[in-house]
């Protein structure tokens, strides 16, 4: 149908210059719908791939509240009046390369110094993947609580799986730290998914991680 409206708009274009300039119209406006179609089709295709796929979380306690109170004492002073990251940082691991069906592992480093209030704080990570075509569009997020501590240092962990079929392409990752709701620090991260041959000539899908 497309290719019809292109032909005719095309041979209207030689026979009046009123006609050529409404056809040609038409048929920008029609490109431009075949293209709008196109790019909404593949970030619906990754959305409800990245919306149907597991997102795992883990967390463990690695030094106490304790521990890190009396370094940063020894260190710093006095401590502050309420509970205050000191400390965020995250990884994609295994490595550079990963391919789909194996699993992905975003891991987290939290440092927690403890108020001297002694209040416990609700401490959160958030996780959100965006879309690789048009970086605003979020295909998938979700907040995961690491612990309920007065301080400490913790180690986190979201896994997950690549699903085969997602399109090629540069998938930014964000990761928030949340203190009793309220972002205490954040981190970028990019996925990015490649297709690359092997020597069977093979076509395989490929992920590589790069950290901003």
């Amino acid at each position: 149908m497309y290719t019809v409206i292109v032909s005719l708009a095309s041979l209207i274009l030689l026979a009046s210059p009123t006609r050529a300039d409404f056809w040609k119209d038409l048929r920008d406006a029609v490109e431009e719908s075949v293209t709008d179609t196109a790019e909404d089709i593949a970030i619906g295709t990754a959305e409800q791939l990245i919306q149907n796929m597991i997102i795992k979380y883990s967390t463990r306690r690695t030094r106490s509240e304790k521990e890190v109170r009396e370094e940063y004492e020894e260190e710093q002073g006095e401590l502050p009046r309420f509970a205050t990251a000191t400390e965020y940082r995250t990884e994609i691991l295994p490595g550079s390369l990963v391919a789909p069906g194996d699993d992905v592992r975003i891991r987290s480093y939290i440092e927690i110094i403890p108020g001297n209030t002694g209040e416990e704080a609700r401490i959160e990570e958030r996780l959100t993947i965006w879309d690789n075509e048009n970086n605003s569009v979020a295909l998938k997020d979700m907040t995961k609580e690491a612990g309920k501590e007065s301080g400490g240092v913790f180690r986190g962990e979201f896994s997950f799986t690549l699903p085969e079929g997602l399109p090629q392409g540069l998938y930014p990752i964000t990761t928030e730290l949340l203190l009793n709701g309220e972002m205490s620090g954040d981190r970028k991260l990019q996925l990015q998914l490649v297709l690359q041959k092997r020597n069977s000539g093979a076509v395989v899908l490929l992920a590589s991680n790069q950290d901003q």
